[in-house]
């Protein structure tokens, strides 16, 4: 499923990837954009199912199922108005972009994870700003004076870095297909 997220989204497919990472014909295209759409149709139940069996306050089964309902409405987009993006590579892309994103939810809910490392961190840093009265220090109009705070810093860094893990964690899969 991401090898063919790829070959629309381009080898380094990240935010930036160019609209002509790779031409295609009309006949490639259309199949690709088929194909990617029964990969969707494929994956979505699998990834609900699998978020529902975790917590109802689980981030990441929140997550999943925000993509889960993302995906199905770039499913129907072209019911909604949007056929003139039929047989584009645009339209094509959005499947590929919510399919890596599905896979990625799939490695992550299947495995049971409740909350990852990031989302951790995450609320630890949330946690503190909200209670820490140097991070929340504001002047007479109400501003936040923007003091310097240690921990703050040092959270910021923590989920900074398990974020930047996480990037790096679902990259390396991408090489064995979901």
């Amino acid at each position: 499923m991401r090898d063919t997220a790829q070959r629309i989204l381009g080898p380094d497919s990240g935010p930036d990837s160019g609209p002509d990472a790779l031409p295609l014909t009309d006949n490639e295209l259309d199949t690709l954009t088929a194909t990617l759409r029964g990969h969707l149709e494929l994956l979505m139940p699998e990834v609900e199912q699998a978020a529902l069996r975790l917590p109802n306050n689980s981030p990441t089964r929140h997550g999943a199922l925000t993509c889960v309902r993302e995906a199905g409405g770039k499913l129907r987009a072209p019911e909604l108005g949007f056929a003139l993006l039929s047989g584009s590579v645009t339209y094509a892309r959005r499947f590929a972009r919510v399919l890596v994103g599905l896979c990625e939810h799939y490695e992550i809910v299947s495995a049971g994870v409740v909350e990852t490392p990031w989302q951790t961190a995450f609320v630890r840093l949330g946690d503190h700003c909200l209670t820490c009265p140097t991070c929340r220090a504001m002047d007479d109009e109400g501003a936040n004076l923007g003091l310097p705070c240690e921990t703050h810093d040092r959270l910021y860094d923590e989920y900074r870095e398990a974020r930047a893990r996480a990037r790096v964690d679902h990259r390396r899969p991408a090489e064995a297909s979901t």
